[in-house]
């Protein structure tokens, strides 16, 4: 069984790839790069980042800046840098945030399929902050108090 969420997620990239003829991971990779505006840290292989519109506060994302859409096709050498990547983004996050208890969420195309064109795995990590409450359990739309911009501010300072 494939979550709803997840669902939605695949079935956005491909009407996304659909449309442009290209992966909106690589695309979203691009932009940030680019703009740097809410980059928390990057490496050779991989880059962290505050998502345009986070559904709770301090929500980053890690990707491989090369498109792959199956987490378990990493090799040794990606392993390493993921590791690095994930080590300096929990560091910067507990100090700015005081050591938060936290989830990470592997998100990967499901297993035995092919390569994906349209999907790019990554890795979300979400401090718990907040609380969801009525509206968000209702409607499904998410009231993060804290913009992206700010939140990869801060983290960046926390060198």
């Amino acid at each position: 069984m494939v979550p709803v969420r997840v669902r939605q997620e695949m079935l956005g990239a491909r009407q996304y790839y659909d449309y442009k003829e290209r992966c909106v991971f690589c695309d979203m990779i691009a932009q940030e790069l680019h703009t740097k505006v809410r980059v928390i840290a990057e490496n050779a292989v991989f880059v962290a980042f505050e998502p345009y519109a986070p559904r709770f506060p301090f929500e980053t994302w890690i990707l491989p800046k090369s498109h792959d859409s199956h987490f378990e096709d990493l090799q040794k050498s990606e392993v390493v840098h993921l590791s690095g990547i994930v080590k300096n983004v929990l560091s910067r996050i507990n100090r700015v945030l005081e050591d938060p208890p936290f989830n990470y969420i592997i998100h990967n195309s499901p297993l035995k399929d092919p390569p994906l064109p349209h999907y790019h795995w990554h890795v979300e990590i979400i401090p718990k902050l907040s609380r969801i409450a009525g509206f968000e359990w209702g409607t499904g739309f998410y009231i993060n108090p804290t913009p992206p911009e700010e939140a990869a501010e801060f983290l960046r300072e926390a060198e």
